[in-house]
């Protein structure tokens, strides 16, 4: 099935059930009014919100989507955390700050744990309240679990994904390198992170889900031209089943908690990046400066993860920065 929330309806906005060519909608006439209903009550609902999406088959129901007001998926949501699965990304970002993995990176993922009570729509203005914070991109693969419970193994974890959908995870470069190096959590430095409109189930992704991790091409631009268009399904040292055993070896994730990738990263320099950050240390590395700005006031950032057959996955993230 593929779900969204509009607007409206109140802070959790109000559910609905998407076509699966992703052009048309409609509120499931039984069942949960928001997204974090249907995913608290699953059991009782995943059937008749499946009928729903056979029924959009019927191109003669539903309302266009192309009209529609969307919210993130979950406006708010209990748990974020993240697995920083590309090492890749990590080996780059870190070595341009002159920073040291920890030794085991490549055996033990590194995660963290930060805020979302505030999602953002997929057309939502960023804010940039000081340019020298160094807004950044980052596009990022995520699931939205089911209860998981402590102590669940790999293969159980696997079958409390319930849904797959992308975010971009803003960043404040400079904040972070600060928070970092005083030891404290990441705070400051993530004002918040849009998300596609669409999350789709693993089995409606069909080839575009391998089991453990999306396969597709992520797309990002700035100001309309291309700075990258890695693949999700190379270079990636932990897949979701690993990331998500990994977060309950101590405590539970209730219904609704959203588990990123980390930014999406390829070892091939063709591939482009997925993060200005990123690309900056390439150039750091290679001409002994960096030379692509950090996102200003009036920037333009558009990500979709486009799978092999063409299709735009969960829909477009476009935003426009803003100076406040």
């Amino acid at each position: 099935m593929i779900l969204a929330t509009l607007r409206g309806g109140g802070a959790d906005g109000t559910l609905v059930v998407v076509s699966r060519d992703r052009r048309r909608l409609v509120v499931p006439p039984r069942g949960p009014r928001t997204m974090q209903q249907a995913l608290d009550e699953w059991p009782s609902w995943e059937r008749a919100l499946e009928d729903t999406y056979g029924e959009l088959d019927d191109q003669r129901y539903g309302l266009p989507a192309d009209r529609a007001v969307f919210d993130a998926p979950l406006p708010r949501a209990y748990h974020w955390a993240e697995g920083s699965c590309y090492l890749r990304h990590m080996e780059r970002i870190r070595g341009g700050r002159g920073e040291a993995l920890p030794d085991d990176h490549r055996d033990q993922p590194i995660v963290y744990q930060s805020g979302s009570a505030t999602n953002m729509a997929p057309r939502d203005d960023i804010a940039l309240p000081d340019p020298g914070w160094e807004l950044d991109l980052e596009a990022t693969v995520v699931v939205i679990s089911g209860g998981v419970p402590v102590g669940a193994d790999e293969h159980e974890a696997a079958a409390r994904i319930r849904l797959v959908g992308l975010t971009n995870d803003l960043t404040y470069r400079k904040l972070l390198v600060a928070e970092r190096r005083r030891g404290t959590g990441v705070y400051g430095s993530k004002p918040g992170r849009a998300y596609a409109p669409f999350v789709v189930s693993p089995s409606a992704l069909g080839a575009a889900w391998n089991g453990t991790n999306l396969s597709a091409t992520t797309r990002c631009e700035v100001n309309g031209a291309l700075l990258g268009a890695p693949r999700t399904d190379r270079d990636i040292a932990f897949e979701f089943p690993r990331i998500l055993a990994h977060l309950v070896r101590s405590r539970p994730l209730v219904p609704g908690s959203i588990v990123g990738t980390g930014t999406v990263s390829n070892a091939d320099p063709a591939a482009g990046y997925a993060c200005i950050a990123e690309k900056r240390a390439v150039e750091l590395a290679r001409d002994g400066a960096p030379a692509t700005p950090f996102l200003d006031a009036g920037d333009t950032v558009t990500i979709e993860a486009v799978g092999d057959d063409g299709t735009s996955l969960f829909g477009r993230i476009r935003q426009t920065v803003v100076a406040t």
